[in-house]
């Protein structure tokens, strides 16, 4: 399906999975792009340091240097490139699959249906549906259409549960941090409360004790 796809193609295929893909080398592209190439950075951010970009600001930025720079091509293979280098497991996973097929397996023009869904099932317990698709398009893997199709279903399933159990971890940490502040106001209330009383009762104390030696001195001048 992507054997003779270019990159920029292979990106439009992509969008929804571009924040997935700039966010894992964001730091990459910070410092070996956008710290290079000032008029990029001009063009698409303005007068703004690249270090205050938000990742969905820079996800808009090259998706629109992608489709409409002349060099959106080559934008395009060095964000691939990056992100291939940053999950090399999987590449040697893919190599050491397609060598049982073919120690050469440069030389592979197809796969069997029964290899195809092997490999598939197998990268997808190893690595995940997003990222066993991710990389099957961005390296032309032989597969067929229907199989792009159903691990492409697959991904976007195992995204969106990923994604819900992300928001509800976010939410528990969100709630475990208000009770810890919760707690530490108490705590600090408390403790601003017990030296209060502590004050007071040591006032009290002196005054008290200040009183009994006026009522004695009175005693005793009354005595006298």
């Amino acid at each position: 399906m992507y054997k003779n796809a270019t990159f920029k193609e292979k990106f439009q295929d992509l969008r929804d999975w571009l924040p997935l893909l700039i966010n894992a080398i964001k730091k990459d592209l910070k410092s070996d792009h956008l710290s290079k190439d000032p008029g990029f950075v001009k063009k698409y951010f303005g007068a703004r340091h690249p270090n205050k970009l938000t990742t969905d600001e820079i996800v808009e930025a090259y998706h629109r240097a992608i489709q409409e720079e002349a060099e959106g091509e080559s934008i395009a293979e060095f964000i691939a490139s990056r992100w291939i280098i940053k999950n090399s497991e999987l590449l040697e996973f893919f190599e050491q699959e397609l060598t049982k097929i073919n120690p050469d397996y440069s030389a592979i023009e197809e796969i069997t249906d029964e290899q195809a869904n092997a490999i598939i099932e197998s990268s997808i317990q190893e690595h995940g549906a997003p990222h066993t698709y991710l990389f099957s398009v961005l390296n032309s893997v032989f597969f067929t259409d229907n199989h792009f199709k159903a691990l492409r279903e697959k991904a976007h399933h195992q995204q969106k549960e990923q994604n819900e159990q992300g928001e509800q971890e976010t939410k528990r940490l969100q709630a475990e941090k208000i009770e810890r502040n919760f707690a530490d106001e108490m705590a600090r209330l408390s403790d601003k409360f017990e030296k209060k009383i502590a004050g007071l009762q040591k006032k009290y104390t002196t005054d008290t004790d200040a009183l009994k030696k006026q009522i004695a001195s009175l005693q005793r001048k009354l005595q006298g």
